[in-house]
């Protein structure tokens, strides 16, 4: 059926089933991009969740190392200084003699 033999009311039909077929392709399209969009934004967030916390677990690691170096540090300084008082209380006694 070609133009001039349909009624204004099929060609008129016509034009809307079409508007509406757009339409409801259009719609599709932005659903899609809707939640491809929201998948990748909740994707972008999970990994800088994990992301940071690995981090701050790398970092509570290494105030723990520097904590601990610290401690056998203090207690290597103490044992020297022991140490070396017991040796000028050594010479001390020894010269007094």
């Amino acid at each position: 059926m070609n133009d001039d033999t349909r009624t204004p009311e099929e060609r008129l039909r016509q034009q809307s089933a079409g508007a509406a077929d757009m339409m409801f392709r259009s719609v599709r399209a932005w659903n899609e991009l809707l939640t491809t969009s929201t998948d990748m934004a909740f994707d972008v967030v999970l990994k800088n969740w994990d992301y940071s916390r690995s981090l701050r677990n790398s970092a509570e690691q290494a105030v723990a190392d520097t904590l601990r170096t610290q401690q056998r540090l203090n207690r290597e300084m103490i044992q020297a200084w022991q140490g070396l008082s017991e040796d000028v209380k050594d010479i001390m006694e020894k010269g007094g003699k």
